[in-house]
């Protein structure tokens, strides 16, 4: 059974000032200026979802829950230690399913999530969410990659009707972390792997807590312009297919949100990460956690951009994503992010899309 979408009310939260690199209108952050999409009668004869797709949700998320610590947290894969961003990918993936931590089937387990969360926003040191380091998130994606994840998962629910004030409160606390850590051009540091993921990632967080209702500052055009140079310089060499697979599909995410979808560079962009999906299997057998993210993030934007674009995409995605799922119901990282808890809920992410349950599917 599913459930209405939740109830997702900006104005329930408090907005949030935040004084790094200036502070701008959160009007920035919503980014009007995206053109009104066209042929969205394309997808009207799309099946979204499938038996095959339906059940290979549900034995994912079995497995994911199977993942729980007594803290409420989940780790890395079964038995492991808690780790925050995986955690709020579970947290992310139970919501794209249509529970939230008030009702649905799953409830129980999100809000032990939101707990384990809150507390360690409560015992954070200063400028991250976490004092560890050289974690596989951290290695591939940036220092702040749980602060991020925290925060997109948090910055979900803010709309939900009777979230209390202290779940705001942390959303605010980890707004400001994120913002403070952005630097002048628009990134979020190039010490990891693929420091355009953290790029992404710490844009993504920001506009869904603009959405929910906080006032956000950072500079999205410089990030959007940060990216737009990054995918150039990408699109215009020889690169591994893993390296311009999660710059390009990935960066979409941002420049089709700032309205920049008929630049040059998103056009080749998806017309690049399209090819590869269509070509063979490689991008999906040999995946890692960012590959995982990449279809993830990419998913949400087609699915936004509605037409023949996401009637082109989703199917292809969809079942290249239903033949690679182990027998437990468990996806697998093949490089870099290994961890099974971190690819099964993204690859949830994706099939759960069509749900439309996620706010930020919405914007």
């Amino acid at each position: 059974m599913k459930f209405s979408r939740r109830r997702f009310i900006a104005s329930g939260a408090p907005l949030v000032a935040v004084p790094a690199l200036g502070v701008f209108q959160s009007k920035a952050w919503a980014s009007g200026s995206r053109s009104e999409y066209k042929d969205k009668d394309e997808a009207s004869s799309l099946t979204e979802f499938t038996e095959a797709s339906v059940e290979a949700v549900r034995k994912g998320l079995e497995w994911l829950k199977r993942t729980e610590g007594r803290k409420g947290g989940h780790g890395t894969d079964i038995g492991q230690a808690d780790d925050i961003g995986c955690s709020a990918m579970v947290g992310l993936a139970l919501l794209a399913d249509g529970s939230t931590p008030s009702q649905g089937p799953n409830k129980t387990h999100l809000k032990r999530i939101v707990n384990y969360l809150i507390g360690c926003v409560e015992r954070m040191p200063n400028g991250n969410i976490t004092s560890q380091s050289g974690t596989q998130l951290q290695n591939k994606i940036g220092s702040q990659a749980h602060t991020f994840f925290a925060l997109l998962f948090l910055s979900q629910i803010c709309g939900e009707i009777g979230i209390h004030r202290k779940t705001r409160e942390t959303v605010g606390k980890l707004v400001s972390t994120v913002v403070k850590s952005q630097s002048p051009r628009g990134d979020w540091g190039q010490e990891s792997w693929a420091p355009t993921l953290g790029t992404v990632m710490g844009w993504t967080s920001l506009r869904s807590s603009h959405f929910a209702g906080f006032r956000v500052g950072g500079s999205p055009e410089k990030t959007a312009d940060h990216l737009m140079k990054q995918m150039n310089s990408s699109l215009n060499s020889r690169q591994h297919w893993m390296h311009s697979l999660y710059k390009n599909a990935t960066g979409i995410r941002v420049l089709y949100a700032m309205g920049k979808e008929e630049e040059a560079v998103s056009k080749k962009a998806f017309a690049n990460v399209l090819k590869l999906v269509t070509r063979d299997n490689t991008a999906f057998n040999q995946a890692g956690g960012e590959e995982f993210l990449a279809f993830h993030l990419i998913t949400e934007t087609m699915l936004q951009k509605e037409g023949k674009d996401w009637a082109t995409w989703f199917p292809k995605v969809r079942d290249k994503m239903l033949d690679v799922q182990n027998d437990d119901g468990s996806w697998t990282g093949h490089h870099c992010i290994t961890s099974r808890t971190f690819c099964t809920a993204a690859a949830c992410l994706v099939l759960s899309a069509p749900n439309r349950y996620l706010p930020i599917s919405q914007k």
